[in-house]
C-alpha cells in the first residue's frame, strides 16, 4: 500500500432541527466546513460537528437536515444524535453495501477493525457500535460494494487495488495495517500519548476546509479515491432525496435527515441547493469529543508541538 502521512490516516477517519415557521425564515450562508475546533477558558479543546436544517425555496417540501457525524465520539454525543434521528420521519444513512441493517449494528467480536480499535485506544466510542439503525425510518442511501469497485476502476487514474488496499488497512491485514494496529495498542496504554493523538485529530479535522481535489500535494490516485468516496456516493443521496421530496402522497411532518460523515456535507449542501432548491435556515453545533491537555499531563510545549505538527502537514496539503 502507498505510504501516506499521519495526516492522511487521521483525515480518513473523518471519512468516516427545526420545523416550519409561519413566515419565510432568513437564509444562512453556505457552510465552509461542518467541523470546528473550540477551546474553553480552562483550555479544554473540543471538536464540534454541525447539524444544518434546510428549507425548499423553489416549491413545497419537507425540512431536510444534514446531520454530520464523526465516526468516533463520546457516548453522550451519539446519544444526542440518536434522539434527533429517531424523531425524523426518514433517515437516509451512510453505509457502503449496508442494504441489510444487520451490517450496520452487528459485528464479530473476534474480528479486528481499525475504527473500533482506534476508538478504544482514544477512550471513545465507534459510531456503528453505538447508533441504533433498526428503526423503520432508517433507510440506507449509499453505493453497493460492486458499484463502488466499478466506479473506482473506471476513472482516468483507475487502480483496481485501491479499494482492496483501503480494506486491508482497515482490517489490519496489510503491513501498514499491522503497524497501525501495534501503534494503537501503545496509544491505549499511554495516557499522555492518547491525549496527544486526540488533540492532533481534533486540530486536523477542525482545520481541514480545503478542497482536496484542488490540492497540488494530493496524489492523483488519492484524489480519485476521495472523489468517489464523496462525490459519487453523494449523488446517490441526492437521487434518493429527490424521490422522497417529489413523491406524491407522502408526508414528512418531522422532516428528513441525511446522516453522513462530516466530510460529505459541504458537497451535499451544494447539491441540495443546485439540484433540489434547498437552502440552509438553521444550524446547531454538537460536541463530538474533547481533550483536557493539562489533566492528561501534557505540558504547554507538548501541546504546541502537536499543533505545529498538524499545521505543518496542512501547509503541505495546500502545497505551501
Amino acid at each position: 500500500m502507498r505510504r501516506w502521512s499521519f495526516l492522511w490516516i487521521v483525515w480518513a477517519f473523518a471519512m468516516s432541527a427545526t420545523g416550519c415557521a409561519s413566515r419565510r425564515p432568513a437564509l444562512l450562508p453556505p457552510a465552509k466546513s461542518y467541523l470546528r475546533v473550540t477551546e474553553s477558558s480552562n483550555h479544554v479543546v473540543s471538536l464540534d460537528v454541525s447539524v444544518r436544517t434546510f428549507a425548499r425555496t423553489n416549491g413545497p417540501g419537507p425540512a431536510v437536515r444534514l446531520v454530520a457525524v464523526t465516526h468516533l465520539g463520546d457516548a453522550g454525543y451519539y446519544a444526542g444524535l440518536q434522539r434527533l434521528l429517531d424523531a425524523q420521519s426518514l433517515v437516509l444513512f451512510e453505509g457502503v453495501g449496508a442494504k441489510d441493517k444487520r451490517f450496520m449494528s452487528g459485528h464479530d467480536d473476534d474480528a479486528y477493525s481499525l475504527q473500533p480499535a482506534l476508538a478504544r485506544a482514544l477512550g471513545l466510542r465507534f459510531q456503528l457500535e453505538t447508533i441504533d439503525y433498526s428503526g423503520s425510518n432508517f433507510v440506507n442511501s449509499d453505493l453497493t460494494l460492486p458499484q463502488l469497485q466499478r466506479v473506482l476502476e473506471s476513472g482516468p487514474n483507475a487502480d483496481a487495488g485501491q479499494l482492496g488496499d483501503l480494506m486491508q488497512l482497515m482490517d489490519g491485514s496489510s503491513w501498514m495495517g499491522g503497524f497501525v494496529r501495534l501503534g494503537l495498542k501503545f496509544i491505549e496504554s499511554t495516557p499522555t500519548l492518547r491525549a496527544t493523538v486526540r488533540l492532533a485529530m481534533i486540530e486536523t479535522l477542525g482545520a481541514v476546509e480545503v478542497d482536496l481535489g484542488d490540492s497540488k500535494a494530493v496524489p492523483a490516485e488519492l484524489k480519485q479515491l476521495m472523489e468517489v468516496l464523496i462525490g459519487e456516493r453523494n449523488k446517490t443521496v441526492i437521487d434518493d432525496l429527490r424521490r422522497s421530496v417529489v413523491a406524491k402522497g407522502r408526508r414528512y411532518p418531522a422532516g428528513i435527515a441525511v446522516f453522513y460523515g462530516a466530510g460529505h456535507m459541504v458537497d451535499l449542501e451544494k447539491r441540495l441547493d443546485r439540484d433540489l432548491g434547498y437552502r440552509p435556515i438553521a444550524e446547531e453545533w454538537r460536541e463530538a469529543f474533547s481533550v483536557d491537555p493539562a489533566a492528561a499531563g501534557l505540558s504547554a510545549a507538548e501541546v504546541k508541538f502537536a499543533r505545529d505538527m498538524v499545521r505543518t502537514q496542512l501547509r503541505m496539503l495546500n502545497g505551501k
